[in-house]
């Protein structure tokens, strides 16, 4: 089983559970925060290295993308997932709706706009997403987060507290999904952004299966 395989797996096991949940001793030290609902951009869906002025984001061509990453360096066939220096991309008709980071080399440079990347804790993420996610603990410790946010009719995202809630205004194409796992530290390990399709409809070449 590849990369590739990897990702789309942990990503969909995240969102197994219809309902969200959230491990209340890994966040007791979270200092209170705001109950308004948290509204995010299109712009949210990237990520960037401000100091070199690169930006990878959901939605960019993948002629956008090569110019700033260069050519791929492997490819998975299985989930037709491209293997850039710097991250694991997915196309669909040529646009980017699937990036993936998990090399702490490569991943300490890259942040979400919001300043979320390798090593960054379960407490800043909360601080900076808010506390409506699909959460996966094991004996007591965070081990993800997914948060799944749907556009609404002013362009803006809103997290869903679960799939009941979505108002499909735009249908299933309107929503969006961040995800990170957490090492035995507690730290960010590895992060996805991923279009709706992109996480539960993976596009496998099935006479690729080993």
């Amino acid at each position: 089983m590849n990369k590739g395989i990897l990702y789309l797996m942990l990503f969909m096991t995240v969102l197994s559970s219809s309902e969200v949940t959230y491990n209340r001793n890994a966040v007791s030290k979270e200092p209170p925060a705001s109950h308004a609902t948290k509204i995010f951009t299109e712009d949210e869906f990237q990520f960037q290295i401000k100091s070199k002025d690169i930006t990878i984001k959901l939605g960019s061509t993948r002629e956008e993308v090569e110019q700033q990453l260069g050519l791929h360096v492997d490819y998975y066939y299985y989930t037709n997932v491209y293997q850039y220096k710097d991250m694991s991309i997915h196309y669909k008709d040529g646009i980017v709706d699937g990036i993936m980071i998990n090399d702490p080399a490569k991943f300490i440079k890259y942040k979400t706009p919001r300043g979320i990347g390798y090593g960054s804790t379960v407490q800043e993420v909360f601080q900076q997403y808010g506390k409506k996610a699909f959460i996966d603990t094991k004996k007591g410790k965070v081990k993800s987060i997914t948060y799944v946010m749907e556009k609404n009719k002013k362009g803006n995202y809103h997290v869903i507290p679960s799939f009941d809630h979505a108002i499909l205004e735009g249908g299933f194409e309107n929503m969006k999904g961040l995800s990170m796992a957490f090492d035995q530290k507690g730290r960010v390990s590895f992060i996805m952004l991923a279009s709706y399709d992109f996480a539960y409809n993976p596009e496998f070449n099935k006479d690729d299966i080993q």
